[in-house]
């Protein structure tokens, strides 16, 4: 024993160790020689046969070694990247790693088709997620402060009465990239092109003459309401499709979130309030 302790190999042996241990209590990585990098038979033959098909022939080892390389310069700079620790306190990266995750774990795959029983009691459930909303069809034409200056109200009049008699809707407003015809808007789209003002009017009014002026964000408008349909919950038979579409969604977040909840449960979480 006394002899095997005196044993230089064995020293050295202890003092590497200890160097190890100490490196990788600072966090440091070392290296233990030449790393293998290794491109498979499968991948050679995928970059052999994209080759083939865009040059017409097989192509020579040298072009081959230089279709490969771009593979095995990403892999040495991934793993000098991972040696240095630059996957680390990265937001980026971090990013990444988390949206691969959440592509792993979400549960894409269709649940079993359930039966009309199922997908009528979720039908009844949640009438509000199949009601058809409020639609109008509608035109509109469009008059511009910036030019016709302080007299566009005045001129929005004019050119009410103007369609009103009968001119046509490119000869009595002014250009918009806003559409001059709309079929089957719903309110809420309304309300985002055109403002409460345009909404309110071609979901009150009846439908028949132009009508205006009404301030949006872009000027002023004339409106001429052709149909309005009322909110309306197709019966179960005629939309069987999109409440089985809507139920398997719910299922499948279903899953996802008890998925997530399990892999919470590894972890104790500690929220530190600020002082």
């Amino acid at each position: 024993m006394l002899k095997l302790l005196k044993d230089p190999l064995l020293h050295f042996l202890l003092i590497g160790a200890c160097l190890f241990a100490l490196s990788a209590w600072r966090g440091e990585w070392i290296r233990g020689g030449r790393e293998r990098i290794v491109i498979t038979a499968d991948q050679v033959a995928q970059v052999r046969g994209a080759a083939e098909v865009l040059k017409g022939r097989a192509p020579t080892d040298d072009e081959l070694a230089a279709l490969i390389e771009p593979t095995i310069r990403d892999e040495v700079l991934y793993r000098e990247a991972l040696a240095l620790k630059l996957d680390q306190n990265d937001d980026e990266v971090r990013k990444r790693l988390v949206d691969k995750m959440n592509y792993l774990t979400q549960d894409t795959a269709d649940p079993a088709p359930s039966s009309d029983a199922e997908l009528r009691k979720f039908y009844d459930e949640s009438p509000a997620r199949f009601e058809t909303p409020e639609l109008a069809t509608f035109d509109q034409v469009f008059f511009s402060p910036a030019e016709r200056g302080d007299s566009v109200e005045a001129a929005a009049k004019a050119g009410i009465a103007a369609l009103r008699a009968g001119r046509s809707a490119d000869e009595a407003g002014d250009h918009t990239p806003l559409r001059a015809s709309y079929e089957n808007a719903p309110r809420d789209q309304v309300q985002v092109l055109f403002g409460d003002a345009v909404a309110e009017a071609l979901f009150t009014l009846p439908p028949g003459d132009w009508t205006g002026p009404y301030r949006s964000d872009f000027g002023l408008h004339a409106v001429r309401l052709r149909a309005r349909t009322a909110r309306r919950l197709p019966p179960f038979d005629e939309i069987r499709d999109q409440v089985a579409a809507e139920f398997a969604a719910d299922r499948r977040r279903e899953r996802n979130e008890a998925e997530y909840r399990r892999m919470r449960a590894h972890y104790d979480v500690v929220i530190e309030k600020p002082n």
